[in-house]
């Protein structure tokens, strides 16, 4: 194939010679002569202008078509036919010219010679044309010829002894000069037996290339070439040059920098010794393959902003590696040195910001030797890694100590991972968590802590410190450290959150473990955990959250004097949670949900004056709490729910809560009773499911003139099929919104009891699974609203307008069936129908005559 691409490219070069030669005055007028005229000359110009055209075209359709190929070889033999003839002509001309200045002599051509050589040019001539003509058949399309190519890819197999490979690079970049892309690099996988084949044998890159001013992609991959120009640093505009694989490759041009423009360098797989000096000068740089260092100090790397090892041979790093004269290094990978016992001193690297270590699979311990290089001179005594900020360890398999320097070392680390390093022994986190942490010149400024679980695969032990937040997560061994190292640290002046979780071991909080500055505490799933309540420890937590604690049994609210906000969930043990120290003028929100075994709230009586939020929900055994009363003059929202064995809500609720606005009682069975007349006055919201009995006689809550929205839950109560039942409802004046859910077997709906809700809007009917029916004269006529959901066919009689249903719902305005909304009228089209039902006319009267 690159065969005849070359081949091609020298038709095309043929065609330029006797184009070229026709143009010279000194043929015309030597060989044809008068005799012959311009018209033939101009046929001549046009039929090969033509021809070179199609070239390149066809130069592609040939491996497909046969007929194309033939066309190529004819094309070619009418070519180098033409230049014989020019050769012959030229010859002898240059011969006999200085015999006799005129062509007529006698000693030049004889009239016969003359007339055969013009109808050889005849016969030539019009076979370029003949040959022209048959580009539609042959589907043949002109391209812009060679000289004004953008992109130009050479590949293929070009090991034939006849193609002078370099020849033809010297003829290509002569002709090419406006190339943007040039590539002699062979496509895909190449196996070992091509490896001579393709471009392969090119061996000089001609000097040449620096006409190519416009090039900006040069690939010479799996060329055999050992050196490159130094014109080449002349490409101002280049930003791509590949050289993968060019094994003989040593040297890079010493003026390489000079390419301002070039972004992606790849030298993978070659042989270079090292890198050119000043190659930080090129700032556009964004990919470097591989950075080759050389045997000497004055590598080139001093200017260099990141560096990367990877497979590096030897068991201990060249000590040029930690020198700290170089003051732009940012960045080091260290990779996959499997034979590296030691790391090298990088810890006066001045401005080293990110440092990841992977895959050294012989290191065993890390010591001083990290931190500090003894045996450099110019070694500063700067705390050791000033500047880093990004630690990364993984698949260290024999890492097994870590010895973390006395002095500060690592004041502005903000990241520590350490991955897949199951040798590293638990007593060295401890210590390096403990001093690293404590090192940290930005930990005194840290409000937030957290430490937890890692549930990445493999697990990740680490270090993140975002602003002011600092979280610690890792494997057990982790946490447990982590945790020792914070409770025994005492300059975490700011720290005002902690977040503990998934701690398996022993978790005790002495009284004075915490700063003054601690205000949340939120533990979670830790499984051993415990407060100590003696009277003499005290904690100043404002806010403390635990869940899923198991081993909690009991918790004293007498301990935590200044606490605003209690949150306890699903902790199955927990028995009691107590408060002597009566009032606990501190307290505003306490919520203790999914506790199985608490049997005891604050004893008989809470008091607690700042109030405003109580939930009890999920306790199946407590049977009762502050039985002898509540004082909470501030509560606002009060919620017990699924507590079954609940027998009583607290005394004197209607006194002692006079702030009471919204009530949530769900207790099931028929255990819980609320006293009659006993709610506050002042309830705007009650959300209600116990007994059936009491749900039949709604009486014990009289005097509810604030009520606006009530939930009526019914799940227990089995045996009521028409509800509310007659005479049920108390005066409810401001009621705006009812809801009646989960009676399974209520069937119908009493309308004329819901006509004593004289302010109803909007009534939600919702799993009344059987419900069908209506009874009375009809809904009340203030609603605006019908909502009916899993109800039975109660819903199908209303989106069908059943003749019994539809008279009593038809002035509703909005009327919607699961989801669907049936009826809508605005509020103009309402507002007009009920002044109509009222006898007032809506049209304008007439304007009176003056």
């Amino acid at each position: 194939m690159a065969a005849a691409l070359v081949g091609g490219a020298f038709l095309s070069g043929f065609i330029n010679v006797v184009f070229d030669r026709l143009l010279t005055t000194d043929a015309v007028n030597l060989v044809l002569g008068k005799k012959l005229g311009s018209d033939l000359i101009q046929r001549l110009k046009t039929a090969l202008l033509g021809a070179e055209a199609l070239v390149a075209d066809a130069e592609m359709k040939q491996f497909g078509n046969p007929s194309v190929r033939k066309w190529l070889d004819n094309l070619r033999d009418a070519v180098y036919c033409a230049e014989d003839l020019l050769d012959t002509v030229l010859a002898k001309a240059a011969t006999q010219k200085e015999e006799s200045s005129s062509w007529w002599s006698p000693s030049f051509f004889i009239n016969r010679d003359r007339d055969d050589m013009v109808k050889k040019m005849e016969g030539e001539v019009r076979r370029i044309e003949d040959l022209g003509k048959q580009k539609d058949f042959l589907g043949l399309e002109k391209i812009p010829t060679v000289k004004s190519l953008r992109t130009l890819l050479l590949f293929g197999d070009c090991s034939s002894s006849k193609c002078n490979i370099e020849a033809a690079t010297c003829d290509i970049l002569s002709k090419c000069k406006y190339l943007r892309a040039l590539s002699f690099c062979k496509r895909g996988v190449v196996p070992r037996y091509m490896r001579d084949s393709s471009f392969s044998i090119l061996v000089v890159v001609p000097d040449s290339i620096k006409e190519l001013v416009h090039l900006r992609y040069l690939d010479l991959s799996r060329t055999n070439i050992k050196t490159l120009p130094e014109s080449l640093c002349n490409l101002s505009n280049l930003q791509t040059l590949k050289l993968y694989y060019c094994c003989k490759l040593t040297t890079l041009p010493s003026g390489l920098h000079n390419l301002v423009k070039l972004r992606h360098l790849d030298i993978r797989e070659t042989a270079l010794e090292e890198m050119p000096k000043k190659i930080s000068e090129l700032k556009e740089l964004h990919v470097l393959s591989s950075f080759v260092v050389g045997k000497h100090e004055d590598n080139g790397i001093q200017e260099l902003k990141e560096l990367k090892i990877k497979g590096y041979k030897g068991t201990i790093f060249p000590d040029w590696l930690a020198s700290c004269s170089y003051n732009d290094l940012t960045s080091v990978s260290l990779k996959s040195c499997k034979n590296c016992c030691m790391l090298p001193s990088l810890g006066q690297l001045p401005s080293l910001k990110s440092l990841s270590i992977e895959g050294l699979d012989q290191l065993r311990s890390i010591g001083e030797e990290f931190y500090k290089n003894e045996g450099d001179h110019h070694s500063s005594h700067i705390a050791p890694f000033p500047s880093l900020e990004k630690l990364k360890f993984d698949d260290m398999a024999c890492w097994e100590v870590w010895h973390v320097s006395e002095s500060e070392t690592f004041p502005k680390l903000r990241k520590l991972e350490i991955r897949d390093c199951l040798m590293l022994k638990e007593e060295m986190l401890n210590q390096v968590f403990f001093r690293i942490v404590s090192s940290l010149s930005d930990v005194s400024k840290v409000r937030k802590l957290r430490i937890g679980n890692c549930f990445i695969r493999p697990p990740i032990e680490g270090m993140y410190l975002d602003g002011d937040s600092l979280t610690v997560w890792g494997c057990e061994s982790v946490r447990e450290s982590a945790l020792k190292a914070m409770m025994s640290m005492n300059h975490l002046n700011c720290l005002q959150e902690m977040d503990i979780s998934w701690c398996s071991s022993h978790v005790s909080f002495p009284g004075n473990c915490f700063p003054k500055s601690l205000q949340k505490l939120e533990i979670r799933m830790c499984r051993k955990l415990e407060f100590q309540e003696q009277q003499q420890h005290k904690y100043d937590l404002v806010e403390l959250l635990i869940h899923s604690c198991d081993s909690l049994t009991s918790l004293s609210l007498d301990v935590f004097p200044n606490l605003k906000n209690l949150k306890i969930h699903n902790c199955r043990n927990l028995e009691s949670v107590s408060m002597s120290e009566v009032p606990h003028v501190a307290l505003q929100r306490v919520s203790i949900t999914n506790c199985d075994k608490l049997v005891s709230f604050a004893g008989e009586r809470l008091a607690a004056p700042n109030l405003t939020h109580l939930e009890v929900s999920g306790c199946s055994k407590l049977v009762s709490f502050a039985g002898e009363g509540l004082a909470a003059p501030n509560l606002t929202h009060l919620r017990v729910t699924h507590c079954s064995k609940l027998e009583a809500l607290p005394r004197d609720m209607k006194s002692l809560l006079p702030s009471l606005h919204s009530l949530h009682i769900y207790c099931y069975p028929n255990s819980c009773r609320l006293a009659e007349g006993d709610l506050p006055p002042n309830l705007k919201k009650l959300h209600v499911g116990i007994g059936e009995q009491q749900m039949r006689d709604l009486s014990w809550m009289p005097n509810l003139d604030a009520l606006t929205h009530l939930t009526i839950r019914g799940r227990e109560c089995k045996n009521i099929k028409s509800y509310p039942e007659v005479g049920s409802l108390p005066h409810l004046p401001s009621l705006t919104t009812l809801h009646i859910e989960h009676f399974d077997n209520m069937e119908t709906l009493e309308c004329n009891e819901l006509l004593r809700l004289t302010s109803l809007q909007q009534l939600i009917i919702q799993k009344c699974w059987k419900l069908e029916n209506m009874e009375g004269e009809k809904l009340p006529p203030s609603l605006l609203r019908l909502k009916i959901e899993y109800s039975g066919l109660l819903g199908e009689h209303c989106e069908n307008k059943h003749q019994l249903i539809w008279p009593k719902i038809s002035h509703i305005p909005t009327i919607q069936v699961d989801f669907k909304q049936i009826r809508f009228l605005s509020r103009v089209t309402y507002r007009a129908r009920r002044f109509k039902v009222k006898g007032i006319s809506m049209r304008r009267k007439p304007l009176s005559s003056a």
